[in-house]
């Protein structure tokens, strides 16, 4: 058989079907295809306000958690700060615990307490005497009680514990935000007076 023999009318029939067939199917999917896209550019369209929506919410909330992140760190910081102050403070030896002081200062103190308790004798001005005299030839000069200083450092010694228990608390908490808003309000409150009285006495 001639590889070139044109088809015959039957076969060129069949072909001409086919072809219509597969022009048709072409057509179809192209209108289907058309249709997906229109539908598509809908779906956009309409999804617009709500992908810009979402892309300002989810700003935002990076925004706050940043914040969050900076705001807890100014915490953190400024709390180990006031805790530092108050190491200090309390390492200058509050004469209100005079077990924490040196042994001639702490008899000073409550030599000078008792004499303001009215619990005066004899006995304690021959020991005041004495321990003046020591305290004169350590330090040059007399030794004199400073109300304003040991009112302070007394407020103090109360500050700190205060501020040990809300470092407590915040330890606790998994941000220090939600440990602060934990920490009992009065207590809070109380803090915040002390560390006004010793702005104003230190």
């Amino acid at each position: 058989m001639n590889l070139f023999q044109r088809h015959s009318p039957p076969d060129l029939a069949r072909l001409q079907s086919e072809k219509a067939a597969l022009e048709a199917r072409v057509a179809q999917l192209e209108q289907d295809l058309a249709f997906c896209e229109a539908q598509n550019r809908r779906l956009v369209q309409d999804a617009s306000p709500a992908l810009r929506e979402n892309a300002v919410l989810r700003y935002q909330l990076f925004k706050c958690e940043s914040d969050r992140q900076v705001l807890e760190f100014h915490i953190q910081g400024s709390r180990a700060e006031a805790r530092a102050a108050l190491n200090l403070l309390h390492r200058l030896a509050p004469p209100g615990a005079p077990e924490q002081v040196e042994p001639l200062e702490a008899l000073l103190i409550i030599l000078h307490q008792a004499r303001s308790l009215e619990a005066w004798s004899e006995t304690l001005a021959a020991l005041e005497a004495k321990a003046q005299a020591l305290w004169l030839a350590q330090h040059g000069s007399p030794w004199r009680f400073e109300p304003r200083r040991w009112l302070g450092l007394s407020l103090a010694a109360v500050l700190r514990r205060l501020e040990q228990a809300r470092d407590a608390q915040l330890e606790k908490a998994a941000h220090p935000a939600e440990g602060l808003s934990a920490f009992d309000p009065a207590q809070a409150e109380l803090a915040e007076g002390l560390a006004r009285a010793l702005e104003e006495l230190l």
